[in-house]
């Protein structure tokens, strides 16, 4: 059976590896074509309505989130991730990773009683953890490019063009992510959005911290008055300063960070080194009925441990 599951593994890793090379292979052709996604879609459609809601839909946000209790974090933590929910490749990924991590807790574990939620907590984890990184890699280089984003809009708004017409100047400048999701902002206020509620639908999609200074900045100064060349200037300034206060903290503290996450590794890493070199090494504790209290004593101390090591090296800027 071990074996069969370890063809039929491989057989699927095979066709993910391939599926992932073509993808990116289209992928890097399709950049080449256009400057971000929602160009290229457009490009393919001259229904703009439509690419609107085909852009919203893939993303997950075609509805509104915060109608919704019970899916409010998740859909809008997926939301901001800017994956593109498809479902074959979905339901390929699963079955692959599934198999796979089913073979590597079969080796490590042999008790069932623990086998089965392990391979369950693995597979809900892998997701999420995948989510999340992809969120915080959009929103990092959202983040870098938007100070170039004020310097284009304030290069447009200081030629006399109003504000949609510089922010639709740069949804078409600028590459993904900001010029998609400018784009979309451009979209809503050309479709009757109020800037506001635009603005605030366009937070809740990126999830940047420093979009939140953008939308009080032109709240603000749609209210008031004044010159929003020159608030938007002084808001670019302040975001790269932003940048280098965050760069100069990683970079500090960046050998704690490494060795928080090698801590948080090595007893499992450990573990499948004494499994790998004697297997029967723990043969003792899984044959003895206070195995799975002991596991879950020792994950929960774990769990503990990790939160005061990441609350000591990750710090609020």
């Amino acid at each position: 059976m071990s074996l069969l599951l370890l063809y039929a593994a491989v057989f699927i890793a095979v066709l993910v590896s391939a599926e992932a090379l073509l993808r990116s292979f289209f992928t890097k052709s399709e950049r080449q074509r256009a400057v971000n996604h929602r160009l290229s879609l457009l490009d393919e459609s001259d229904d703009h309505r439509k690419t609107y809601r085909d852009m919203l839909k893939e993303r997950g946000a075609d509805e509104d989130w915060r109608s919704l209790p019970l899916m409010q974090f998740i859909r809008q933590f997926y939301t901001q991730s800017g994956i593109k929910f498809d479902p074959r490749r979905f339901v390929l990924y699963a079955i692959a990773g599934g198999l796979f991590i089913w073979l590597i807790v079969q080796f490590l574990v042999p008790s069932n009683v623990i086998r089965v939620p392990v391979s369950l907590a693995i597979c809900l984890l892998i997701p999420v953890l995948v989510v999340w990184r992809a969120r915080a890699k959009r929103i990092r280089k959202f983040t870098q490019k938007l100070p170039e984003a004020l310097d284009v809009a304030n290069r447009s708004l200081a030629a006399g063009h109003p504000l949609p017409a510089a922010i639709a100047l740069v949804a078409r400048e600028m590459p993904d992510p900001v010029g998609t999701e400018f784009g979309l902002l451009s979209d809503e206020l050309t479709y009757g959005v109020t800037l506001d509620d635009a603005l605030a639908n366009l937070s809740d999609r990126v999830g940047a911290e420093d979009l939140n200074l953008l939308a009080i900045s032109l709240s603000v100064q749609a209210g008031t008055g004044g010159n929003l060349v020159e608030i938007l200037q002084n808001l670019s300034k302040t975001l790269r300063d932003r940048s280098m206060l965050k760069a100069k903290v990683k970079a500090i503290s960046s050998e704690g960070r490494i060795t928080a996450i090698f801590m948080s590794l090595y007893p499992f890493l450990l573990y499948a080194m004494i499994k790998a070199l004697s297997p029967t090494y723990f043969d003792p504790l899984w044959n003895s009925a206070h195995a799975t209290t002991v596991v879950a004593v020792l994950f929960a101390i774990m769990a503990v441990g990790n939160v005061i090591l990441y609350k000591m090296v990750n710090f609020e800027y």
